[in-house]
């Protein structure tokens, strides 16, 4: 499946920070480019959390409408490379983006119903710290 242009510059916004991020890293400042990151956001915004949608959901508080994202690299899959058919291209790892909405985001929910989802979709293990 191809990637969207939107999809495109959000990766490339990201590669940008992330190297910011590496320097200090490096530096010894931070454990992950992440954790750099997100304290990064959190500087920028004065939010005092950052959480998945679905990790605010099941908090009990829902994303203010037209909120964007701030993205960080989620758990890192295997993937072929393209054009590449022997077994060692299957090492080649993709990054995909983790979207996180900072505690200025979000409301309490008017939804007392509690909330069922599948713990796949919820889950922060898939968030590289």
């Amino acid at each position: 499946m191809a990637m969207s242009e939107k999809t495109k510059e959000k990766r490339r916004k990201l590669s940008e920070l992330s190297a910011v991020a590496k320097h200090l890293v490096r530096a010894g400042a931070y454990d992950s480019v992440n954790d750099a990151l997100i304290t990064m956001y959190k500087e920028e915004t004065g939010a005092k959390e950052f959480k998945t949608f679905w990790g605010w959901v099941h908090a009990g508080f829902s994303v203010k409408k037209g909120s964007k994202s701030f993205d960080i690299w989620a758990k890192p899959l295997n993937s072929p490379v393209a054009g590449e058919g022997t077994e060692e291209s299957n090492e080649f790892k993709f990054f995909p983006l983790c979207c996180l909405f900072g505690s200025h985001q979000v409301e309490e929910s008017k939804n007392k119903k509690p909330v069922v989802f599948n713990k796949k979709e919820f889950s922060n293990q898939s968030v590289v710290s």
